[in-house]
This record gives C-alpha cells, sequence and structure tokens, in this order.
C-alpha cells in the first residue's frame, strides 16, 4: 500500500504531519489500497466524540475539502496514477461517532456516492 502525505497547496504551503480533522486544510493521508483498487483520501479524528468545541463543523468543513480535492481534480494533479481508479473518503477516528457525527457521516455518504465516491469509516479503537 502507497503511503502519501498531502497537504492542499490551494489552501497552505507547510506540510505537516498526520493533521486531524482539527486542521480541515490538510490532506492527511492518500493511499493506494491495491486490494480494492481504489485511491483512499483518509482523515484523522483522534480525539472522542464530542470531546472537543466545534467538532463537527471541523468534521463537515474536512468533508467538504476532500470532496473538493477530488471533484476539482487536485488529486489526479498531484497523482497522476489515480486517473481511472475509483476515490474512497475515509474518517479514521478512535471511538464510534455520536448521533449527530453519524447524521453527518450519512449525508455525506450519500453525497458524495452521486459523484462517485465512496466514504467510509474505520475505527481504530
Amino acid at each position: 500500500m502507497k503511503l502519501c502525505r498531502h497537504v492542499c497547496p490551494a489552501f497552505t504551503q507547510e506540510e505537516t504531519a498526520l493533521s486531524g480533522i482539527h486542521e480541515p486544510n490538510v490532506i492527511d493521508l492518500v493511499t493506494h489500497d491495491p486490494v480494492r483498487d481504489e485511491y483512499k483520501l483518509i482523515m484523522v479524528e483522534d480525539r472522542p466524540w464530542a470531546g472537543a468545541p466545534g467538532q463537527l463543523e471541523q468534521l463537515r468543513e474536512k468533508i467538504n475539502n476532500y470532496a473538493m480535492f477530488v471533484l476539482d481534480e487536485g488529486l489526479l494533479r498531484s497523482y497522476p496514477e489515480a486517473a481511472g481508479h475509483p476515490v474512497c473518503i475515509q474518517l479514521d477516528c478512535v471511538s464510534t461517532p455520536i448521533a449527530e457525527i453519524q447524521e453527518l457521516i450519512d449525508l455525506a455518504s450519500e453525497r458524495l456516492r452521486d459523484y462517485g465516491i465512496r466514504f467510509a469509516v474505520n475505527h481504530l479503537g
């Protein structure tokens, strides 16, 4: 599996480690999953849900920025080898999302599906 960190050039020029949803202008990780033959844009939330002020809005903004990165062809400019492959936006989190977070995830999944983008949640805890 290829692991890459990417900072959206449209938002900031500084490079960081896995930033998390509290830094919505950073693509935390881009990987290629050879099993599904898809490119994954992974966002990380290492805080418990509802444990931080503004967490819902941070997640909403991060999802929107990831979607725009794909739809505005930022992914293809940065990773031309992703052309023709399916795309998944994945949320890695340490706990099960609370109801309001899950509602946002469900809405995002539905809307992204209309653009051929899969949304997945990976519970790490």
